[in-house]
C-alpha cells in the first residue's frame, strides 16, 4: 500500500530519496513593524535527506513537499504542504574543520573531500533543506481524488518527507482550470494557438516532459494582474504571450494596450496580420504609407534590419488596421468640458451675486440635460445641446442682466460658433480617418478585439486613459453589462498609476482613474493589468485591487518588501527571484490557479517563438 501510494502521488526519485523532517522552528517576528520588514512565514521547516551523489540535481528550490501531519488518521491521511525554500549539501569532515587548523591539513582534509561528492557516502555527507509551509494540507482518502485543504496543521516531527510528483503537480495547478476552459491534451506545445498554457513549471524539467501551467483567464481578467520585474527580465515578452493567449481562447475578452514605449505592435504582429482577429493599432500621428508605420514601431534589435519584419508590417497597414488619435486640440469640447468652463467662470465671478446666480442656472441646465439624456462627462457635446446651451446663456444673461460688456456675457452668448468647431471636427474625421475618444470607444465596444494604442507622449496618453476609463464604466454601470471582458493593460505603469503623494496634475488624476477602474471595474467586466519595473513608485491602492501577480527579477530590495507585503509572499521565496534568468517567473494568484495563493516557480513561453512563425510563414 506505502510503494502504491509513493508511484501514485510521491516520488523519491527510483530510491534515491529518503528524508525526515527534523525541525519546525518557530519564525523570528520583529517586536515593531517597519516599512523595510516584509512578510514572513510563522515557521520554517528543516528537512534532513540521505545522501546521494544524484540527488543534488533532482531537487530542486519550488518542489512541495508533503509531512504527515497530526490532524492525520487511518480513513484520511493528512500531510503538511510546503515549499523547498533552499537546498545544500553538507560534509561532516568540512563541517568539521576549523580556521584555526594547521593549514595543510585543512588543505589535505578539502582536497580529499571532492572525491566524496562523486560517491553515495551516506555516512560522511547528507542534503539539508529549509521549507516554508504554504498553508494547505493535503487529504488522501482511498482511491479518491486527491483533495486540498486550506490552513496549517502542524507536521508530525521526524515523519517522513515525500516530494509530490509530476502528476500531483500538474493535478493541483491545472485541474480546476483546464476543466473550466474545456481544454484536454495529451501532450503540451509552446504553440499558442494549439495550447492555451502560458508556460511550464520548473519542476523535475531534468527527468520527465515539463508540466505545463494554465490560469483561469476569465478570473485573471476581472479581478486583475500585474507583471513586475527589473529590465531585461522579459515583462514585455510575457504580457504579449498572456494577450495572444486571451484572445485566441478567450472569444469574450476584448484587451486595449496603452503603449507608451510602442512594441507592442511588433511583439503582436502575428495577431495584427490575422484576418480573423479584429484589430486596431492607433498611433499618435498619421502614417500615409506601410514605410512610416514600420519606422514608428520600436522593434527588438536582432530585428531592426529584417526584411520580413517590413514585409508583414506592409500587410497590416494594407488591411487598414492604422489608424491615429486625434488630439484634445482637434476635438469637439466634452459635457464635461463645458461643466468645467461653467466653474472657472463662476469662480472669476464670486464678488458679482447676479453673475454667479446666472453661471449656475447655465450648470444646473447643462447637468439636467445630461441626465436625462445619459451623457457623460467624457462625452463629446452634439449640435442639439449646443443650440441648447446657446438658448440657456442667452436666457440667463437677459433675467439676471449681465452688463454686455462682461466675460460672461460674451461667454454666454458666443456658444453657437462651437458649431463650426463640430463641423471642422467632422470635416477632419472624414478625410483623414483619425479617432476620437468616442470613435476609439465604439471601436472596442462594437468592433475589434485588440486595440493598441501606441503614444509616446505621456500627457496625451494618460489624458485618453482618464477618458477612456470613466466613459466605460459609466456606461457599463448604467446598462448592468458586463461582458465582453475588456482587460486595459497598462505597460510602464509607473506612468499611468505613480504614487499619489508624490503626483499632482494629470498625473494624479489618472492614478485616481485607474485606482477606480480596478476597484469598481471587477462588478462590470473591466479588468486591469499593471507591468512595471519600479513597483515601488506605483499606487498601493491599485496594487491591492490585484488578484494574480507575475514576479520576475527585482534587484532592488524595497521593490521586494513592497511585493512580500503587498501579496503576502514570504521574503524567502522573493530572494530567489534574483537568480532568474529572463523568462523565469514567480506566479501566485488568489483566484486564477488551482491553488490559492501558492508561490509557483515558472518558466514562461517565449513570445518571439510565435513572432519568428509568422515571419516565416507571411513572408
Amino acid at each position: 500500500m506505502l510503494e502504491e501510494k509513493a508511484s501514485r502521488y510521491f516520488t523519491d526519485f527510483n530510491g534515491r530519496f529518503k528524508a525526515r523532517l527534523a525541525a519546525v522552528t518557530p519564525a523570528f517576528m520583529p517586536a515593531a513593524t517597519h516599512e523595510l520588514t516584509g512578510i514572513s512565514s510563522r515557521y520554517e521547516c528543516r528537512i534532513k535527506v540521505e545522501y546521494h551523489k544524484d540527488i543534488m540535481g533532482l531537487i530542486e528550490e519550488g518542489m512541495l513537499v508533503a509531512v504527515r501531519n497530526f490532524k492525520s488518521n487511518p480513513k484520511d491521511q493528512r500531510h503538511s504542504l510546503m515549499v523547498i525554500s533552499r537546498v545544500w549539501p553538507e560534509h561532516y569532515g568540512l563541517k568539521g574543520l576549523s580556521e584555526h587548523s594547521y593549514y595543510p591539513m585543512q588543505f589535505e582534509i578539502i582536497q580529499q573531500s571532492v572525491k566524496d561528492w562523486d560517491t553515495s557516502d551516506k555516512s560522511t555527507m547528507m542534503v539539508q533543506i529549509s521549507a516554508l509551509p504554504i498553508n494547505y494540507d493535503l487529504v488522501l482518502n482511498g482511491d479518491n481524488e486527491p483533495k486540498y485543504e486550506k490552513g496549517f496543521t502542524y507536521p508530525v516531527i521526524a515523519a517522513e518527507a515525500e516530494i509530490l510528483n509530476r502528476d500531483m503537480i500538474s493535478h493541483m495547478y491545472n485541474q480546476r482550470v483546464l476543466a473550466k476552459l474545456g481544454f484536454n491534451a495529451k501532450t503540451t506545445t509552446s504553440d499558442a494557438y494549439k495550447d492555451p498554457r502560458i508556460g511550464t513549471i520548473q519542476m523535475f524539467e531534468s527527468m520527465e516532459e515539463k508540466i505545463p501551467i494554465y490560469l483561469d483567464f476569465e478570473a485573471m481578467v476581472r479581478y486583475h494582474f500585474g507583471i513586475f520585474a527589473f529590465t531585461g527580465a522579459g515583462k514585455s515578452n510575457l504580457l504579449s504571450n498572456i494577450l495572444r493567449r486571451l484572445l485566441i481562447h478567450q472569444p469574450e475578452v476584448k484587451v486595449i494596450v496603452f503603449d507608451i514605449s510602442s512594441e507592442y505592435p511588433f511583439l503582436l504582429m502575428d495577431l495584427f496580420a490575422d484576418d480573423k482577429i479584429p484589430s486596431k493599432i492607433i498611433l499618435e500621428n498619421p502614417v500615409t504609407n506601410a514605410e512610416q508605420f514600420y519606422a514608428s514601431v520600436v522593434k527588438p534589435r536582432e530585428y531592426e534590419e529584417d526584411d520580413r519584419v517590413r514585409k508583414v508590417f506592409a500587410r497590416i497597414f494594407g488591411q487598414k488596421k492604422i489608424t491615429y488619435y486625434l488630439k484634445p486640440e482637434s476635438k469637439v469640447p466634452t459635457y464635461g468640458d463645458i461643466v468645467e468652463e461653467l466653474s472657472r467662470q463662476r469662480n472669476e465671478s464670486l464678488d458679482k451675486p447676479h453673475y454667479v446666480n446666472a453661471l449656475d442656472r447655465i450648470r444646473q441646465d447643462v447637468v439636467d440635460y445630461k441626465s436625462e439624456h445619459g451623457m457623460t462627462d467624457s462625452k463629446p457635446i452634439d449640435e442639439e445641446f449646443i443650440k441648447q446651451l446657446d438658448e440657456w446663456g442667452r436666457g440667463a444673461v437677459d433675467e439676471y442682466k449681465i452688463s454686455d460688456r462682461s466675460g460672461v456675457y460674451a461667454w454666454a452668448t458666443s456658444r453657437l460658433t462651437l458649431i463650426d468647431n463640430l463641423k471642422r471636427a467632422e470635416k477632419e474625421k472624414r478625410t483623414t480617418g483619425g479617432l476620437d475618444i468616442e470613435g476609439i470607444r465604439e471601436l472596442v465596444e462594437k468592433e475589434t478585439r485588440l486595440t493598441c494604442i501606441s503614444i509616446s507622449d505621456p500627457y496625451v496618453i494618460k489624458e485618453l486613459v482618464v477618458d477612456l476609463a470613466r466613459e466605460f464604466l459609466h456606461r457599463r454601470k448604467r446598462s448592468f453589462k458586463v461582458k465582453p471582458y475588456v482587460l486595459f493593460v497598462f505597460d510602464e505603469a509607473q506612468e499611468f498609476v505613480p504614487d499619489l503623494g508624490g503626483s499632482s496634475g494629470i498625473d494624479k488624476d489618472c492614478s485616481k482613474v485607474v485606482e477606480t477602474l480596478l476597484r469598481q471595474g471587477r462588478k462590470y467586466g473591466l479588468g486591469g493589468c499593471l507591468a512595471t519595473q519600479r513597483i515601488a513608485y506605483l499606487n498601493t491602492n491599485a496594487l491591492q485591487q490585484l488578484h494574480t501577480y507575475f514576479v520576475g527579477t527585482l534587484p532592488r530590495p524595497y521593490d521586494r518588501t513592497v511585493v512580500s507585503d503587498t501579496f503576502t509572499i514570504d521574503k524567502q521565496i522573493l530572494e530567489k527571484t534574483l537568480e532568474f534568468a529572463p523568462g523565469e517567473w514567480l506566479l501566485s494568484s488568489f483566484i486564477a490557479t488551482g491553488m490559492e495563493n501558492v508561490p509557483i516557480f515558472i518558466r514562461a513561453d517565449n513570445a518571439e517563438a510565435e513572432v519568428e512563425k509568422t515571419l516565416n510563414r507571411l513572408t
